[in-house]
């Protein structure tokens, strides 16, 4: 094998996983709308699990991407642990689907048109979306490529001496598993391991005997990414990657067990796929057969591991229990190493998170309350804990979205992605107001024991309930997306309300009513950080019409 063989199959092998992970990247962008969808599929049960599993991971083409990804969804609790399992098992499956396209050794001849038709594509194509389309072909071509030039340098390979004792060694299954477990570790997708045995197999280098032992290793070398993906998450998130682990050494184990029995001068595993390949599908090639004999894998481990879940989970969970540990207060959806594998999502937890920011400011408002009829600092500390939460959360979700920003994103992910930054910054404005406006008044109050007019202290009682009212509507208005109950925040705030009140303040003052005379600036102050705290609410039932109205517009035209 000449030194020009050794470059070009670094090349080959550097163009197959250039093209496997942009096509990858690409297919996701396209997909990537519907991603809400998908994930809410998750909720329905474990055939729709599997199935949401199957199809992220044919779109990503790794199942640990997809493990790493299911982990951050039951550490940010979108996830339960009992419905990941499922979707585990389908990734599994979704893997195996990369090897049974390159093993067609008739597109790798069209590699080259399939290039040029992806590069028209992309550079005629003006929309986001047609650009995406254009690289997934272009990249997709990409991919036989490198497999083409990948089996046409390993070709020497088949009558140089060393090469050919170290593949009767990998006959050996211990040593061809440690092999294919150490590569996969390497490029972090057991479809990319199974995808270069199969270009050895087209070169002529490698047999089904050689690689089944491989594929055993690429299938748990996979899990080991999902493993330090989920170091930093939290114990639930863990035990999702480390039953990922689990699932994968049940299938080695089976398909180990049936490489030990011989049957008919083979080995049975070897014997059946053999079989299958040329009954059912009609072929003696090595490559179709090398990605059968890795499909099987998983189907003949889920034919075993379904009706066997329960049982599984009980013995899973006496190694790895359930344990609910006291944590300090902090986010709990939002996690950075999910802007890498969906923006949809992120955003998706994004929105979750400024919805537990405005729980703590809905909170604040319905305390305010207490605060004025209180005699001590009680209500006021704890409506001052609150903001601080809300301070807490407001810098990490900034963060989150800038870094979010930063990412490719399409026009209405852009949008929305800069509507949660300036709605999280009014709802952050709001805690202000309360905490360091509101309660000073309150402060105040108790300080020189001011006491409210009967009726004074009614109207106050009145703008909170409006004040609570607006603001819940507003909150709807933002789960919803509902254009409608923006507009009637909207509406009602130019019913200046506060206005009237300040006016009967003053008429009390001219009847010389004592209450109102003592608390005159405290009951005026108070009016103008309410009126204050309702424009803000207004300012984002705007922007929320604004988006909800171009959202349906887009759904028209789409």
């Amino acid at each position: 094998m000449s030194i020009w063989n050794i470059f070009t199959l670094m090349g080959g092998l550097t163009i197959f996983l250039f093209g496997m992970m942009e096509m990858n990247k690409h297919l996701t962008a396209i997909a990537g709308a519907k991603m809400k969808g998908i994930m809410l599929a998750l909720t329905k049960g474990r055939v729709r699990g599997y199935l949401t599993g199957l199809g992220i991971t044919i779109v990503n083409q790794s199942s640990s991407a997809t493990t790493v990804l299911e982990a951050a969804l039951v550490g940010a609790g979108l996830m339960t642990f009992q419905q990941s399992l499922a979707v585990t098992l389908g990734a599994e499956l979704g893997s195996t689907f990369l090897p049974q396209l390159v093993a067609f050794p008739s597109i790798t001849k069209l590699a080259s048109f399939i290039i040029a038709i992806g590069f028209v594509v992309l550079i005629s194509m003006k929309t986001k979306r047609g650009k995406n389309i254009g690289m997934t072909i272009f990249t997709f071509g990409l991919l036989f490529l490198g497999m083409d030039m990948m089996s046409s340098s390993l070709r020497p390979l088949r009558s140089f001496e060393p090469f050919i004792n170290l593949m009767q060694n990998i006959e050996t299954p211990i040593l061809g598993i440690l092999l294919g477990l150490f590569f996969t570790m390497i490029i972090q997708s057991s479809g990319a391991t199974t995808g270069i045995t199969i270009a050895m197999a087209i070169a002529g280098t490698i047999t089904l005997e050689q690689a089944v032992p491989i594929n055993l290793g690429a299938a748990v070398g996979t899990c080991i990414t999902a493993v330090l993906g989920s170091l930093t998450l939290s114990w639930e998130a863990k035990r999702s990657a480390y039953i990922h682990i689990m699932f994968q050494l049940i299938g080695v184990v089976w398909v180990f067990i049936l490489l030990t029995i011989p049957f008919r001068g083979e080995r049975l595993y070897i014997w059946f796929v053999k079989w299958f390949t040329q009954t059912v599908l009609n072929t003696d090639s090595v490559a179709r057969q090398i990605a059968m004999a890795f499909t099987f894998m998983p189907v003949i481990n889920h034919i075993f591991v379904f009706p066997n879940l329960n049982l599984i989970v009980k013995l899973f969970n006496r190694i790895f229990p359930e344990r609910e540990a006291p944590k300090p207060f902090g986010v709990k959806y939002i996690h950075k190493k999910m802007i890498e594998k969906s923006v949809e999502l992120s955003l998706v937890m994004a929105k979750k998170e400024i919805l537990r920011v405005s729980d703590l400011i809905q909170a604040m408002i319905l305390e305010m309350k207490g605060a004025f009829r209180s005699k001590d600092l009680t209500v006021i500390n704890k409506i001052s804990d609150l903001d601080s939460k809300v301070d807490l959360l407001h810098k990490k979700i900034i963060t989150f979205l800038a870094k979010l920003s930063q990412e490719e994103l399409s026009e209405q992910e852009s949008r929305v992605c800069m509507n949660y930054m300036y709605i999280q910054n009014e709802l952050e404005s709001i805690g202000d107001v309360i905490d360091k406006n509101v309660m000073v008044l309150a402060a105040k109050k108790i300080d020189q024991n001011l006491i409210f007019s009967e009726e004074g202290f009614h109207e106050l009682e009145h703008l909170l309930y409006k004040l609570n009212h607006n603001f819940e509507t507003l909150i709807k208005s933002f789960i919803d997306e509902d254009a409608e109950l923006a507009a009637s925040i909207i509406k009602a705030h130019k019913n200046k309300e506060e206005e009237r009140y300040k006016k009967l303040h003053l008429e009390r003052l001219q009847k010389g009513t004592l209450e109102s005379l003592a608390t005159s600036s405290v009951h005026l102050d108070l009016i103008s950080y309410f009126s204050r705290i309702n424009t803000q609410i207004t300012y984002i039932a705007k922007k929320l019409r604004k988006t909800s109205n171009l959202l349906e517009m887009e759904d028209v035209t789409a």
